[in-house]
């Protein structure tokens, strides 16, 4: 029997080619391979919490301080952790030194922005071959929106409404499950009404001590970030449905006559709802240096805010610590 032939170079170049090709990609999405990125940077602060729809990203910094007050759970309608206003960061990295843990979580815009189309290698060949140098590239002709294209596949055709009640349940498990019951959430406008839906039903009176909330938060603090997406009178009526929860709702300069309008129209349903306890503040646009600011205004106001009107106490029993708020017998 004659030996086996050697395979010409090019079929081994072939077959090596087509087993590449077959290989499982390393990610499933480009939206998973840069949050990946982003966690390992990030280090132990860096959370993934399971959803039914995939892995959520999320940021947690325990207690820098001797007592443990709350936790400040943040929601944000941007995709990319790492394009969230400086404010909102400011209040991430320092509130923990002041035993206020933190826990950043990013939700799906509600405008995701077109992602460009990818030019296949064989007509990104011929263009270059073909076209001269000076010729500049054509437009682009996908306008699929960002969240089809960079989540994963799981996700990306859950309407965001649905996505967002996820990720609230996702973050608010994740905290139970380290025995942190006294919540203040923060969101922006543009998400206020789908992370507060399913949350402020469960907000009962509690007639005993108004001081304590009997719900899974404490208080409530809204930035107005998004000046395009004005909260409207029905929204915000369901926001301050219930009068005993302490809302601060920051608002940001310039303020111009669209934001003063929606002001009013804040502080107006607030008094018809009959809030016991609604703070309204107007704040200059901060600078990016003020990320790192500890004495920030902003983070001096929710702080103070937080304390008066959320502030919980530690109780430990056996192996477990817990914070929670405490009602007055």
């Amino acid at each position: 029997q004659e030996p086996p032939q050697e395979q010409p170079a090019a079929a081994n170049d072939n077959t090596q080619s087509s087993t590449s090709s077959s290989e499982a990609p390393l990610y499933e999405s480009r939206d998973m391979r840069d949050k990946t990125l982003i966690a390992n940077a990030a280090g132990e602060q860096a959370q993934w919490l399971d959803t039914e729809y995939g892995k959520l990203l999320a940021f947690y910094r325990p207690t820098e301080a001797k007592q443990t007050h709350g936790v400040l759970i943040l929601f944000h309608s941007a995709e990319d952790p790492q394009t969230w206003p400086p404010i909102l960061e400011n209040l991430r990295t320092n509130l923990p030194r002041y035993g206020w843990e933190t826990l950043a979580v990013t939700l799906p815009q509600k405008y995701p922005q077109p992602v460009p189309a990818r030019a296949s290698s064989a007509s990104a060949s011929s263009t270059s071959e073909t076209a001269p140098a000076t010729q500049p590239p054509a437009p682009a002709e996908n306008t699929e929106p960002a969240t089809t294209q960079a989540s994963s596949s799981s996700s990306s055709r859950v309407p965001r409404g649905t996505l967002v009640a996820a990720y609230v349940q996702a973050t608010l498990k994740f905290l139970q499950e380290k025995g942190q019951f006294n919540a203040v959430f923060l969101v922006d406008n543009s998400s206020a009404d789908l992370v507060l839906q399913q949350l402020l039903p469960q907000i009962k009176e509690n007639p005993k001590d108004p001081s304590t909330i009997d719900g899974p938060i404490q208080a409530l603090v809204m930035t107005n970030l998004q000046s395009q997406e004005q909260l409207s009178t029905s929204e915000l009526t369901a926001i301050f449905a219930n009068k005993q929860l302490p809302v601060l709702d920051v608002f940001f300069n310039p303020d111009d006559a669209g934001q003063s309008n929606a002001r009013d129209l804040h502080h107006a349903v607030a008094m018809r709802q009959k809030l016991d306890n609604y703070i309204q503040a107007s704040l200059d646009s901060q600078p990016k240096i003020v990320e790192t600011d500890p004495r920030s205004f902003l983070a001096a106001r929710v702080r103070g805010f937080m304390q008066k009107h959320a502030s919980g106490t530690e109780l430990k029993g056996g192996n477990n610590t817990k914070t929670e708020r405490q009602t007055t017998p």
